[in-house]
């Protein structure tokens, strides 16, 4: 081989070396923070879609009308061509008796079980989230055990004399015809129907628990929203009791949404 041909081997084998040493800086230093912010936006894109599936359901609750609404879902985020990358796969389903109330009065306690939406982003380079709707509250639930409330359920109380009296809104949300969880990348649809309403009141309440995952963010709003009454924190539940002095009056609206998750739309409620 001559000098030349022996030049032009090294020459190559050079600018592969100057490429590889390229592409590594890249994929370490750039791809990280290129992917880490993909998955921010997403989870931004997510939790304005859980804004709207919240509004939906409080529309459907207050109207009480038996209309459908399809909210988008989109549930992953994908690699980025050509570089060593992973992909962000997400799962929503419908959580049958993801959230229970009970109220224990003089004469006996009356139990409540409701279904919950809940949404987890398994993502790779930023922090992995979940978003959960329950009785009407959304819940944004990160790190393990990190859960904040986002949006409030429909909740109020009156002070008369030494009577505290609380109403609340209280979501049930049921799968329907078996479509009850998806998972992926792509963009889903979670159609949600009314179904049902219930009233019930309860006087001289002993006592609410509230059971729920996010015993954190439902501590903090009715540690806020109630007054003359001991919130306490539980490792699965939060107590309101009345303060000595004071009695608990309860409204409860109890509001029944089929939901189903996917394209389509199976069944006419």
């Amino acid at each position: 081989m001559d000098k030349h041909g022996v030049v032009g081997v090294v020459e190559a084998i050079l600018l592969v070396a100057l490429f590889a040493i390229i592409l590594a800086t890249i994929q370490i230093t750039y791809v990280p923070s290129l992917m880490e912010n993909k998955e921010a936006e997403h989870m931004h894109t997510v939790n304005n879609q859980f804004s709207y599936l919240k509004l939906a359901v409080d529309l459907l609750a207050v109207s009480k009308s038996n209309i459908s609404i399809s909210v988008p879902l989109t549930l992953g985020s994908r690699e980025i061509p050509y570089l060593v990358t992973a992909r962000s796969i997400g799962d929503v389903s419908v959580v049958e008796n993801g959230f229970r109330i009970s109220v224990k009065t003089s004469s006996g306690y009356g139990n409540f079980s409701f279904g919950i939406i809940k949404y987890t982003a398994n993502n790779v380079y930023y922090v992995r989230q979940s978003y959960i709707l329950e009785c009407g509250a959304v819940i944004l639930r990160q790190n393990g055990n990190y859960n904040s409330m986002l949006s409030p359920p429909t909740f109020s109380t009156k002070l008369s004399g030494n009577t505290i009296s609380m109403s609340m809104l209280a979501v049930n949300i049921s799968g329907y015809a078996g479509r009850t969880s998806e998972s992926g990348l792509d963009t889903t649809y979670i159609r949600i129907n009314y179904s049902s309403a219930s009233s019930y009141d309860f006087q001289d309440v002993k006592n609410i628990a509230i059971y729920t995952s996010n015993v954190d963010s439902w501590f903090k709003f009715l540690n806020y929203s109630v007054e003359n009454c001991t919130i306490t924190k539980y490792d699965d539940k939060v107590v309101i009791e009345p303060k000595d002095g004071y009695q608990i009056d309860l409204h409860l609206d109890v509001i029944k949404i089929y939901a189903q998750i996917g394209r389509g739309w199976i069944g006419n409620l």
